[in-house]
């Protein structure tokens, strides 16, 4: 089991250039705080939108002026909605659309000649948004992404073990300090590089800890769901569904994998010939080149 773990963990790992990965901190969103250096910035490049990790080309970009940064109705509208899909009872539910709500609580404003709604807004709404400097990006999620359950990509090795039971090994000569098992197995059939077809016994959650925190998780058990609703057993266009159209497909060990990045890391969907999820897995890592 462990030679097989290895192998796709190496599979995976061969596309992540752990030296190129640039650090950069985030920090929940303030939209009343001046900055005029990034103000300038912004003047010259624009910012960039992200929604639920998927890059946003026909919003609009995000607007800041006089220390107040704004999105455009399409991108406030296209979010709610978004949220309504994962989250019942939303304040607008009752309406036709989010653009009916937001006009009715008289929270539109016009900047630069643009209908535009204040981030603040939305975070009141139960949106979560985050900004990155260098370069200016705004993250605007509906649900924490790298979130299964109680566990989350970035907990310590304490909070996870308050939250499951889990059987640790070193990580023998890999990058992590520990990978961890939880739960019972479930066989998995897999290619090597010449096309010879392969069993073994994969566990319910595969868990790694790297310098002290949650690096991975592995879920191969259809128990577990992500934040957006999808687990072991739905299929590749369930997940475009949730996720979007904005994904890298690739094949690996036999297996056709949707890779989206999103803020923090990334998430790997990993179908059966008939596209149906067989293990998905939340990653801190970001493909080089597909940094948000």
């Amino acid at each position: 089991m462990k030679k097989w773990l290895h192998l796709l963990l190496s599979s995976f790992i061969v596309f992540i250039v752990l030296g190129d990965i640039e650090a950069r901190a985030s920090v929940p969103f303030h939209p009343d705080v001046s900055d005029e250096k990034r103000q300038v910035q912004k003047e010259k490049t624009g910012h960039t939108l992200y929604i639920d990790g998927q890059k946003q080309s026909y919003t609009g970009r995000p607007i800041f002026q006089n220390g107040i940064m704004y999105v455009t109705i399409p991108a406030a509208v296209k979010v709610l909605n978004e949220l309504a899909d994962v989250q019942a009872n939303v304040p607008y539910a009752r309406e036709r659309s989010p653009y009916d709500y937001l006009k009715k609580n008289n929270v539109i404003e016009k900047v630069k000649s643009r209908e535009v709604v204040r981030i603040k807004t939305l975070q009141d709404l139960g949106i979560q948004a985050f900004w990155y400097d260098n370069p200016g990006t705004l993250h605007l999620e509906t649900v924490d992404l790298l979130k299964v359950g109680n566990l989350k990509i970035g907990d310590s090795l304490k909070e996870v073990e308050q939250q499951i039971d889990v059987h640790w090994n070193t990580g023998y000569g890999q990058p992590a300090d520990y990978i961890g098992y939880h739960g019972g197995t479930h066989t998995f059939t897999y290619k090597d590089r010449y096309g010879r077809e392969h069993m073994g016994e994969v566990p319910d959650l595969q868990l790694e800890i790297t310098d002290g925190i949650l690096s991975y998780m592995i879920i191969s058990d259809e128990s577990y769901e992500t934040t957006k609703g999808i687990s072991v057993g739905d299929t590749l266009s369930d997940v475009t569904r949730m996720y979007g159209s904005e994904y890298m497909n690739e094949t690996i060990d036999g297996k056709t994998v949707y890779i989206y990045h999103v803020k923090d890391g990334s998430l790997w969907f990993i179908a059966d010939e008939d596209r149906q999820l067989e293990r998905i897995g939340l990653w801190a890592y970001q493909l080089e080149g597909y940094e948000r």
